[in-house]
């Protein structure tokens, strides 16, 4: 079944990993962001336990806009609350009428709605930076210790960001994807702290949530370790990951088998089967040293299998999730790789396996 192409049916997707146990510093989070004529929008997500008090805090725009100001200050309303496992959804530079406990609010386009008298312009999905702020101070506006979110989308490096760079909200040189018309930039709240940069956390989604969770139904979880032989080449243990979430329309969506040399002549066999392995399965690959790698995944329901020749530090296996039908959500498939040699005489016959993961496509 070994093959250079993955085949199989829309069933076979293939999918994401680092361990979606999210480390809980934030609790209100930016969560969506539209920006085109259905909709210029923001929307923010607590996910604590408690209500959070916003009567103080400010949202923050930056743009590239030439002739404008390119920093814009919101104040939140007296009296605004976000509840817990709330959302709520600010219109930016719209008019409109904000009512007490209500879960839309409206920043009117007056530059007397807005902080310091510098007024506001529209979202722009080309690019953009947004913060949230928990001051309406002017004093307070470069204290990066208050600097509760950030997200630059389209590019980076725009004014105020290494603020947030420096508190760890955001990372150098990074920026989330630009927004094409009809969809709306999503965080996975369960990617924050998680993945390796906050960019990551935020995908594009073709089926905006406003007012509801991002992401229902994915999942990623990583199980069992990676295993290295000794005297291998490899720069480090081999580890799968997938940078993008699997959900359906996903073009991003693929795995990377990170620290392949990728000049020593090795391959990567990557493996999908419907299940893991039974606990106490015997394992496939000869010991050497003491040293037993395992495979994870059930091999007698093995679906497929994708044969690649290693790329230098990381081996990146595309598999795009767009244009599957609805019906793909919920498939689940367990994936682990093999790292081995193909030159005649090579010695170990392999150089290591990888930790699997289990990926349920969502929506």
């Amino acid at each position: 079944m070994i093959s250079t192409l993955c085949r199989g049916p829309a069933a076979f997707f293939t999918m994401v990993a680092l361990a979606t146990e999210a480390v809980v510093a934030q609790d209100v989070l930016l969560s969506e962001v539209r920006a085109d004529t259905g909709g210029r929008w923001v929307e923010l997500h607590n996910r604590g336990t408690t209500a959070v008090d916003l009567s103080t805090w400010s949202l923050h725009y930056a743009s590239r806009t030439t002739g404008m100001p390119q920093n814009y200050w919101w104040p939140f309303p007296a009296g605004t609350t976000l509840a817990a496992d709330g959302y709520l959804r600010i219109n930016w530079f719209q008019a409109g009428v904000n009512l007490p406990g209500a879960t839309e609010l409206w920043t009117g386009t007056s530059p007397y709605g807005y902080l310091f008298g510098l007024g506001g312009e529209q979202l722009l999905g080309n690019r953009g930076a947004l913060a949230l702020v928990r001051s309406q101070d002017n004093l307070q506006m470069n204290n990066p210790t208050l600097i509760a979110d950030w997200l630059s989308w389209g590019e980076h490096d725009f004014p105020r960001e290494p603020l947030a760079i420096s508190v760890g909200l955001w990372a150098n040189g990074r920026h989330a994807p630009a927004i094409p018309t009809g969809h709306s930039l999503a965080r996975d709240p369960l990617q924050v702290g998680v993945v390796a940069t906050p960019d990551l956390a935020w995908f594009v989604d073709n089926t905006p949530t406003p007012l509801q969770p991002n992401v229902t139904g994915a999942v990623v979880q990583s199980h069992g370790q990676p295993c290295a032989l000794p005297g291998h080449h490899l720069l480090g243990l081999p580890t799968l990951q997938a940078p993008a979430l699997p959900l359906v329309g996903n073009p991003s969506f693929g795995l990377v088998v990170q620290n392949t040399t990728g000049v020593l002549g090795e391959f990567v066999i990557v493996a999908f089967s419907a299940a893991a392995a039974p606990l106490g399965t015997p394992p496939l690959l000869p010991s050497f040293s003491g040293l037993t790698c395992q495979h994870f995944i059930d091999l007698p329901q093995l679906v497929t299998t994708c044969l690649l020749p290693s790329q230098l530090l990381a081996t990146t296996l595309p598999l795009s999730l767009a244009g599957l039908p609805p019906t793909i959500v919920g498939a689940e498939l367990h994936a682990q790789a093999l790292v081995l040699d193909l030159m005649p005489n090579a010695w170990p016959p392999f150089q290591g396996t990888t930790n699997a993961l289990r990926i349920v496509v969502g929506q």
